[in-house]
């Protein structure tokens, strides 16, 4: 006998299904009764034999089962969307516990290597080149600070460098305080590549240490090489614009948890160098509207105000950055 009630438990968990058949159900049934109507009347109006009379009865069933449709569609098309869960006014942010952003932060991760088909990184190989007459070395203006760029492959460490630069192109060189950035490759080829990133942290005033996603055992041992050397290192996780915000929130917790000790969590910016493209609806003087994919400028805000902080010397004097080229 119970066998029959399994399925209204199975719709007792989705309201929202039971309710879109009961509403399909109604219509069809309100659809059938208009029907049923149709055949009595078109008797009546066979015994009647007047045109006039069967014209306005045929409009007006016509309204009917318009507006009965077009109520269903649009009644089954809202119970179709996603249901928008919003908060009311002034309630409190409850935060997650660490354990379970850092499960997802993993989660996102495994994700994202799954799913990841880059190839790996080729080894530097050795260039001879031809002998030739050597240009003039043209001396550099003196810098406020020396940066070296590192991180893993494909991060976007060439295009954050090339952001930078852009982004304070419009300085002049004697109105500002110049930055130089020295990319030192990536870290993750082979031990010789994370030997000359150490090497040229020893020189430099910094690391600018960029990421893609959450930390993994490679970068962390590559961060604890360089933080040992005494410079600060500035951690960028880059093209955040492929998250959304509670994946990125659960990315950076993640990564302050798995720094060295002692390690300032201001350190640790997210950007986006190159942003993805993504679809704007454009509408012309006529009215017409048309679908492009338009990439958005680059939000390098967060990085700027750090470096700004800490590498400000005098008043009226920004930073300037240039490539080391």
């Amino acid at each position: 006998m119970f066998k029959w009630f399994a399925p209204l438990l199975l719709f007792a968990g989705k309201p929202d299904v039971l309710f879109r058949i009961l509403v399909a159900v109604l219509a069809g049934a309100i659809l059938f009764f208009g029907v049923w109507l149709i055949s009595n009347i078109a008797l009546t109006f066979d015994t009647l034999k007047n045109p006039y009379i069967v014209a306005i009865y045929g409009v007006v069933l016509l309204c009917f089962f318009t507006l009965v449709g077009v109520v269903s569609w649009l009644r089954l098309r809202r119970l179709s969307a996603p249901a928008k869960i919003s908060l009311p006014a002034g309630a409190p942010e409850i935060p997650l516990p660490n354990e379970i952003i850092t499960k997802r932060a993993d989660k996102i991760s495994r994700q994202w290597d799954r799913h990841d088909h880059r190839p790996e990184p080729a080894a530097r190989a050795r260039v001879i080149p031809p002998p030739s007459v050597a240009p003039p070395l043209v001396p550099k203006s003196p810098a406020r600070a020396v940066l070296v760029v590192t991180g893993p492959a494909y991060a976007g460490k060439t295009t954050l460098v090339a952001g930078l630069v852009q982004a304070t192109s419009s300085i002049a060189a004697d109105a500002g305080e110049s930055v130089r950035l020295s990319d030192a490759g990536a870290i993750d080829a082979d031990e010789r590549h994370l030997n000359d990133a150490v090497a040229a942290t020893e020189t430099s005033d910094g690391v600018l240490f960029v990421v893609d996603q959450d930390l993994r055992a490679p970068e962390v041992a590559a961060i604890k090489r360089l933080t040992a050397t005494g410079k600060p290192l500035y951690l960028v996780l880059n093209k955040s614009d492929q998250f959304n915000g509670s994946d990125r929130d659960a990315i950076l917790v993640s990564i302050r948890a798995k720094l060295p000790a002692g390690f300032s969590a201001a350190n640790v910016v997210s950007v986006a160098a190159a942003p993805s493209p993504v679809e704007r609806e454009i509408e012309d003087a006529r009215g017409r509207v048309r679908t492009e994919l338009r990439r958005p400028a680059a939000d390098l805000r967060a990085l700027l105000n750090l470096l700004s902080r800490i590498f400000s010397s005098s008043p009226g004097r920004p930073l300037r950055f240039e490539a080391d080229v």
